[in-house]
């Protein structure tokens, strides 16, 4: 009778151990699909963002010189950051 009382022991502390494997295999996926989602987000952003560049860019000679140089300014950095 003992052996079978440690048999169950076995049985229920695999048990234990592949639910927590399940639950971390299932933390990662959902991790890597808010990740995939966030990119996703990021990617359409950017892309916004640039239209946004070209369409402003038609009127940058109505701009002061100020602006010019925050846009230049600006510019330069969405460049820089967006490679």
């Amino acid at each position: 009778m003992a052996f079978d009382i440690a048999k169950a022991i076995e049985s229920l502390g695999k048990a234990v151990d592949s639910g927590f494997s399940f639950a971390e295999k299932s933390k990662e996926t959902q991790s890597e699909t808010e990740i995939i989602k966030t990119n996703k987000r990021y990617v359409k952003a950017i892309n916004a963002a640039e239209r946004l560049v070209l369409l402003t860019y038609r009127y940058y000679n109505s701009l002061s010189e100020k602006d010019q140089k925050e846009y230049n300014d600006l510019i330069e950095k969405f460049i820089r950051y967006n490679q």
